[in-house]
């Protein structure tokens, strides 16, 4: 019977080393200057998408499909920052059956563009609060 107790917190601990471990890759891939990522996406992206809900106007997009809101693509569930980085990094300058162009961001910037994006995530509710 204690082998299975040792087992079994063994793969509790494993388990959670792993986990950790996830969670510490995550955020290292989304260091970045979060404010200068808001600044540079409301410089930037504006024309198409809205940013910021308090941005001072409103996309001038020309019609459906509309590019989706910055808060709507963090919320999407399998949106990483390293995909979401990887995708913003390999645009063709002028995509095909797409709208939105490659803005040719240093890395610095996409990383910082990355960190403002996911920190627009929903926060997940405690249910204990």
């Amino acid at each position: 019977m204690k082998s299975r107790q040792c087992a079994a917190l063994a793969a509790i601990v494993a388990s959670t080393a792993w986990a950790a471990a996830v969670a510490n890759a995550q955020m290292k891939a989304i260091e970045g200057d979060v404010a200068a990522g808001r600044d540079m996406a409301l410089l930037a992206c504006t024309g198409c998408h809205v940013v910021t809900p308090d941005q001072p106007f409103r996309p001038l997009y020309p019609g459906p499909p509309f590019p989706p809101d910055f808060k709507d693509i963090a919320n999407r569930p399998n949106v990483t920052a390293a995909a979401l980085q990887r995708h913003l990094d390999t645009l063709p300058a002028v995509p095909e059956n797409s709208h939105m162009p490659n803005l040719l961001l240093s890395s610095d910037e996409l990383r910082d563009v990355v960190a403002f994006i996911i920190s627009l995530r929903d926060k997940p509710v405690n249910p204990r609060q």
